[in-house]
């Protein structure tokens, strides 16, 4: 008599649930193609953002498409289902799901991924109502309509209006701080030159951030990069303003901790993260930052067949009190762990801990300009930013996605201009589709 086959649900479709996944997949072709195990991934969004491109993606170097992997082309043996988790019942190992057409149901599950990630914290009064974000998908797109809008604007001024009008702020000097208010000053400053009425106009971008140096989770064994991070923000003429915090954002601009007033048409705000804290997962353990704890194998504490990774769990982390960084990498790698050992506890083999390490650290400053520590090997500059760009693309999960990203990048070298650009002055979709094919090069035809 056939035993009903073990469910596998994973909550979520960033790194942790993809190469979970592709762990799965792997070790257990043989009981998925017997149907003894199902896979059901539960996800609001239909596509995998990889969000190292989100800079280039931002400001028109690369397109949405070549950023965002289908969840269906990724895991072509799982049960997909368009929704969000409002609800885990422990006891009898359920979880309630509302699908995108509204309606809900309950999921039976004998191991649980919890791989939801996190969004953008709006707990900034007026972050909500006024800034400008970048990981949730809605806000992306928010922030990129209105980065490119704000020139257009600006254009159709006189010269001392469009100068106020061109002032944005970035709050928050880690990796993605950094990393935005280069790109975007770099951007801007590309995009006035297409408008003799900005001809003496020059776009102001200011970095607030709480200490004294920028990227603080270098440490002090990388000043060399810190150093080189610095000089390039100085060189594209961006304000450091050091040693202060984002109180509140209003409709004038960013008010800081001292009660200054940066006016400001744009806020984007890279300053924490949110968890989601789901009913039923109350009891839970989690730490002071609401990152919900797990063991070394990756189960969740006294939940033996509920799993974690990624920005929303600690994972230990080998010689380190703090835990796993939360950055795509080391969810790259919970992913792949956590697959591994729920394979290996459905096959009824012994886990294996987490044992990776790490491999360094990587930011661009826009194009040929970067930071790169690799294995203890600090790079900048062309080196470190070609280096990071094959590194990215090999770990973009769709080989098709990865071919996109490269003819965009093709496209820039070759063309000298920005796909993303080039394609909002086409006059008609149809058109501009067509008009793509037939000068960017393409990689796939010689694939």
């Amino acid at each position: 008599m056939k035993t009903n086959p073990v469910q596998v649900l994973i909550l979520g479709g960033g790194y942790v649930s993809v190469w979970a996944y592709r762990s799965l997949a792997r070790k257990l072709r043989t009981e998925l193609r017997r149907g003894d195990v199902q896979i059901t991934v539960v996800c609001p969004l239909t596509g995998h953002a990889y969000h190292g491109w989100t800079a280039e993606t931002l400001t028109d170097i690369l397109r949405v498409e070549s950023q965002v992997s289908p969840l269906a082309e990724l895991m072509p043996q799982a049960t997909l289902l368009t929704g969000r988790a409002v609800a885990v019942n422990t006891p009898s190992k359920t979880v309630q799901v509302q699908l995108a057409g509204g309606q809900e149901q309950w999921l039976t599950y004998d191991h649980l991924l919890l791989g939801m990630g996190t969004t953008d914290s709006l707990t900034i009064d007026g972050s909500r109502e006024l800034g400008y974000q970048i990981k949730d998908r809605d806000a992306f797109h928010r922030t990129h309509d209105a980065l490119y809008e704000l020139v257009q604007r600006a254009a159709r001024m006189p010269a001392r209006q469009a100068q106020q009008m061109l002032r944005v702020n970035v709050a928050g000097a880690g990796f993605t701080g950094v990393e935005l208010a280069t790109n975007v000053a770099e951007y801007l400053q590309l995009l006035v030159k297409e408008h003799d009425t900005l001809r003496h106009v020059s776009p102001t971008v200011r970095l607030i951030h709480s200490g004294a140096h920028v990227l603080p989770a270098l440490g002090n064994t990388c000043q060399r990069l810190v150093g080189y991070a610095e000089r390039t923000i100085d060189a594209y003429g961006i304000q450091r303003i050091a040693n202060r915090r984002l109180a509140r954002i209003t409709a004038i601009g960013a008010q800081l901790d001292d009660g200054t007033v940066l006016e400001s048409t744009m806020t984007i705000t890279t300053v924490g993260q949110q968890r989601l804290e789901l009913p039923g997962t109350e009891a839970f353990q989690r730490d002071a930052q609401n990152r919900i704890q797990t063991n070394s194998y990756q189960q969740l504490l006294d939940h033996p067949t509920i799993w974690g990774g990624g920005d929303a769990c600690l994972v230990p982390r080998i010689g380190h009190q703090e835990g796993s960084p939360s950055n795509a990498l080391w969810a790259i790698k919970h992913g792949e762990s956590a697959g591994r050992n729920i394979a290996r506890a459905i096959r009824q083999q012994s886990l294996k801990p987490f044992r990776f390490r790490g491999m360094g650290e990587t930011a661009s400053l826009g194009v040929g300009k970067a930071i790169l520590e690799l294995y203890g090997v600090q790079a900048t500059g062309w080196l470190a930013w070609t280096i990071r760009l094959l590194f990215f693309h090999y770990f973009i999960p769709s080989r098709r996605v990865m071919r996109s990203s490269i003819n965009d990048w093709l496209f820039l070298f070759t063309k000298r201009q920005r796909i993303g650009l080039w394609l909002r002055k086409q006059p008609r979709p149809e058109q501009a589709t067509h008009d793509l094919a037939l000068t960017t090069p393409r990689l796939d035809r010689a694939a």
